[in-house]
């Protein structure tokens, strides 16, 4: 019971850190793209959006609007 509580507990931070705080750190942006989402994809295309709009408007080139 614990460890299922446990494991619920990791995935919903780990979907709110990749939601609300990647998509403005560029280290862990690229962290998240490559590593976490194509996993949380399977679960959510929203979940990783905000971090691919971010690195597409940080990519050379790319103009940002306001």
């Amino acid at each position: 019971m614990r460890v299922s509580i446990l494991l619920i507990a990791l995935l919903g931070g780990l979907v709110l850190v990749g939601m609300l705080i990647a998509p403005y750190q560029p280290g862990l942006r690229d962290w998240y793209l490559r590593t976490a989402c194509p996993y949380l994809d399977e679960l959510s295309q929203d979940i990783c959006a905000a971090a691919r709009r971010e690195a597409g408007a940080q990519a050379p080139g790319a103009s940002r609007m306001p």
